[in-house]
């Protein structure tokens, strides 16, 4: 299965690559929301469908899409990413801040590089530079999702020690803060060292 789940994500993100190419030559970046949006609403849905991965939402409050938020989750897999943009409201278009490293992903890494917001944890310089991007970004009318415990959570506990450049932007720049939770994630994707992925439901 987990030979299978692999091959089904850089299937469709290798197709979500190609179609963005086509509307870079065409639109330039003018069109990185529209995508980002399709990317989310369309593609994200299908890896998750395709992947047998289940997401059942619970929100607690309605969200206006013409706010911009910064969100934060906990972080236990590596299935977080597609099960966050499967699960997260649909009223809220947000920018990943991730690891510089992702971007040297085949296929991936093109488009993260372009629509998330990347940082190199050991440089501060970069740290600094993601911050003013991120900030940027919600003036700009989008939402920043961000993980507080910083990496993935291995240990026994709930949730890691949370660094404070989620809350420090909210404050700051005076948006509000959502709280996005999984449960159950940790048992389709265990924390073993090697990648092994479970079919399976999460809320």
């Amino acid at each position: 299965m987990t030979s299978y789940a692999t091959f089904m994500f850089m299937f469709w993100v290798f197709l979500a690559f190609w179609i963005y190419l086509v509307v870079i030559a065409i639109h330039g970046n003018k069109k990185d929301r529209e995508f980002l949006t399709f990317l989310y609403s369309k593609i994200g849905k299908v890896i998750a469908k395709t992947m047998f991965l289940k997401v059942e939402r619970k929100l607690h409050t309605s969200y206006d899409k013409n706010e911009s938020y910064v969100v934060v989750s906990n972080h236990q897999t590596a299935m977080d990413i597609p099960a966050n943009v499967a699960g997260s409201p649909d009223e809220i278009l947000f920018k990943f801040l991730g690891k510089k490293e992702a971007a040297r992903m085949p296929f991936f890494g093109f488009i993260i590089n372009r629509l998330c917001i990347l940082v190199s944890r050991k440089s501060e310089f970069s740290r600094k530079a993601s911050y003013q991007k991120m900030k940027e970004g919600l003036n700009h009318g989008y939402s920043i999702f961000l993980y507080p415990e910083g990496t993935r959570n291995r240990t026994n506990e709930p949730v890691k020690d949370f660094y404070d450049g989620a809350f420090r932007l909210a404050i700051e720049m005076q948006k509000s803060l959502v709280v996005n939770t999984f449960v159950g994630i940790k048992k389709l994707n265990p924390p073993t060292g090697i990648f092994t992925y479970l079919p399976g439901k999460i809320q």
